[in-house]
């Protein structure tokens, strides 16, 4: 819906029409008009407005000049729609009036929709009826109460829109602007207001934005009443700033040594490399009986032309690398003089992509992947997997040079992390809580053991989920750690895949969907990946697919923890399979967990007394959460999705 482009009448800021009238609209049309929107019942007696309107005449002359006001009203608006309709002594508020932004903003204010929460807010461009003479008397004390009334409710809605979309820490900024110059135009000197402001920048992690808003206050309240911000503005201040993910990566060589060569300088993790590592790319080998397409050769020759574009390695020229594979000339090759080799084949079979990097001399393999190449999506994703591909070889290069340059291997470090995955299996909170003291040891012994950083993340973001997913300053601090984990080894596939579970939450849904395929090509067969790669697929609208993955990784861990089955049960639901939902279930060792998908499979199979005795206990554990906000809980990209378990859950007895 498009209420601002059918909007017609302009009640909020200054009045005035969007459709041109014959001659000027009186502005006593404009506040009959507000009037009769704002009355509790929608309409009003003859009496009462022409008693507001003209308080000072008596009640015969005020009635004449109602009617007078009505025969203008209606020769200035040549429309079939009218503004003002009459249903015997009472005036009701015609179609055209609810075309006004008055009008949607009482209506969008009530939607269960939060966009359309957002759009009622935005509308408010000012107070109400802005620039016109409020007389005295009974119309002036109308104006005062119904003014008052309007900024309590558009300020009110801000501030609760600004906490539901910034709930998961990553709303758009220019709707936060948006906003704040909204709320702070009807009242610029309202602390509430600042305050608002600066949590929901807080809750998004934007600490400048934070600052700004701040120091913006201190002016105001300064400048007009000479104090200082209230305590429960420096406190949310100070949760802000306790709350903001700190940077601890160091990669520095131990031996730093003052460095005169700007190339150096620029990536000071290898300032002890004196000359750039060669890299040398093979075209594909086609297996025997195989022919491969010119496209997979092009893939290669892009992946080539794009690592030219890293600083901690030179790449030789694909017309050079090619030439040596395709003529199979051992001399010409040594005289690459490269440091590492990369090859690759199509599997038989399938359509996948299979790559080795190896160390030279001595044919050390170090890494090895494989990426989806099918002909059919090639030419479609054909610079995504280049890219993909490329940015993951680059890092694998760089961590094996790091790998080499580090004499001391930090043994204690890696006991410490061993100690950290213990706790994390089948965790509660305070065992979550020692896992992370474990990896915060390892990277104390090891500022540059990267998964350790991941798995921090991961605990940051099952804690996130245990206190109920309304602390967005976790989530924050996961995605920091996950991203810093990906600065140390961007190869590692943990660093990819806990940053795609946090994005996940985080409502950025594209960024996780590509995180996902990374870790799933650096981790094929890791049976963990494939489960939360599932459940995030079915988030984003690809259940069948996700489903698919979910058998596969049933395949590699017959006797999975938990969580497997949680996530099969919500990959069922989407499926529309509720009665496979209500059988994963069982394997749970308590229902406990799962009561929110047991309410909503039997309530959408239609078995509405068992479906209530669920939701009876979804009531006890989170008294006043309607269904839709027990729905938005899961983190899917379908509205589809969430009105069905939203239904679900009403069937089961949910508001």
């Amino acid at each position: 819906m498009d209420a601002e482009q059918d909007m017609i009448v302009h009640l909020v800021g200054v009045p005035h029409m969007a459709k041109p009238t014959e001659g000027v609209f009186p502005a006593k049309g404009y506040i009959l008009i507000a009037m009769l929107l704002l009355a509790g019942s929608g309409r009003m007696s003859r009496q009462s407005v022409a008693a507001l309107l003209w308080d000072d005449a008596p009640e015969e002359k005020a009635l004449t000049n109602l009617r007078q006001l009505l025969v203008r009203i209606h020769r200035c608006w040549p429309y079939d729609e009218p503004l003002i309709e009459t249903s015997g002594p009472h005036l009701t508020a015609g179609t055209s009036a609810h075309r006004s932004d008055l009008a949607t903003i009482l209506a969008l204010q009530k939607s269960a929709v939060l966009a359309e929460r957002v759009q009622a807010v935005l509308l408010a461009r000012g107070d109400l009826l802005d620039t016109v003479d409020t007389g005295g008397g009974e119309l002036s004390q109308w104006f005062r109460g119904e003014r008052e009334r309007f900024r309590r409710l558009v300020l009110a809605l801000a501030s609760d829109v600004l906490v539901e979309m910034t709930r998961f820490g990553r709303a758009q900024e220019r709707d936060i602007d948006a906003i704040g110059e909204r709320i702070l135009a009807l009242e610029p000197e309202r602390e509430e207001s600042f305050r608002a402001l600066i949590e929901a920048y807080g809750r998004n992690g934007n600490i400048d934005a934070v600052n700004r808003v701040y120091a913006e206050l201190l002016t105001m309240l300064r400048r007009e009443f000479n104090s200082e911000p209230r305590p429960e503005t420096v406190a949310a201040m100070r949760r802000i700033q306790a709350s903001a993910p700190r940077t601890r990566l160091q990669l520095v060589s131990q031996h730093d040594e003052p460095a005169s060569d700007a190339r150096v300088r620029e990536v000071p993790a290898l300032r002890n490399f004196a000359d750039l590592p060669r890299v040398a790319l093979f075209p594909p080998k086609p297996l025997p009986d195989q022919t491969l397409h010119t496209l997979h050769r092009a893939l290669i020759e892009d992946v080539a032309n794009d690592l030219s574009r890293h600083r901690t390695f030179t790449v030789i020229a694909p017309h050079s690398s090619f030439g040596v594979a395709d003529a199979a000339d051992a001399e010409r090759l040594a005289i690459l003089k490269t440091g590492y080799l990369i090859t690759s084949y199509v599997l038989p079979g399938e359509e996948h992509l299979a790559l080795r990097l190896v160390k030279q001399p001595g044919d050390e393999i170090v890494w090895a992947a494989e990426y989806p190449v099918g002909l059919d999506k090639l030419p479609f994703a054909f610079r995504r997997i280049s890219r993909q591909i490329s940015s993951t070889l680059a890092s694998e290069i760089e961590r094996d040079q790091l790998d080499r340059m580090r004499a001391d291997p930090k043994p204690t470090a890696y006991r410490h992390y061993l100690e950290g995955q213990i706790r994390l299996k089948n965790c509660d909170l305070p065992k979550l809580r020692r896992a992370r003291a474990e990896f915060k040891q390892a990277i104390g012994e090891d500022r540059s053991f990267a998964p350790a950083y991941a798995r921090i993340a991961q605990t940051l973001q099952l804690e996130w989920l245990m206190l109920g997913g309304n602390d967005p300053y976790l989530l924050h601090q996961a995605r920091h750690e996950a991203e810093t984990a990906l600065a140390i080894d961007g190869g590692i596939g943990e660093g990819h895949w806990m940053a795609a579970v946090v994005a996940l939450y985080q409502r950025d849904f594209d960024y996780s969907a590509e995180k996902f395929l990374v870790a799933e090509a650096l981790n094929p067969h890791s049976a963990d990946l494939l489960s939360h790669h599932a459940d995030a697929l079915s988030h984003l609208g690809y259940a069948d697919i996700g489903w698919e993955r979910f058998q596969r990784a049933l395949e590699l861990n017959p006797f999975p923890p938990d969580y497997y089955w949680w996530f099969g049960c919500t990959i069922a639901i989407r499926r529309r399979d509720f009665a496979t939902g209500i059988e994963l279930c069982k394997n749970m060792s308590s229902e406990d967990a799962v009561l929110r998908v047991l309410a909503m499979c039997h309530g959408l199979m239609g078995n509405v007394d068992v479906a209530r005795q669920y939701g009876r206990k979804l009531r006890e554990m989170y008294p006043g959460a309607t269904a839709l906000e027990m729905a938005r809980l899961a983190p899917d990209r379908r509205n589809e999705d969430i009105n069905l378990c939203a239904e679900g859950l009403r069937i089961a007895g949910l508001d």
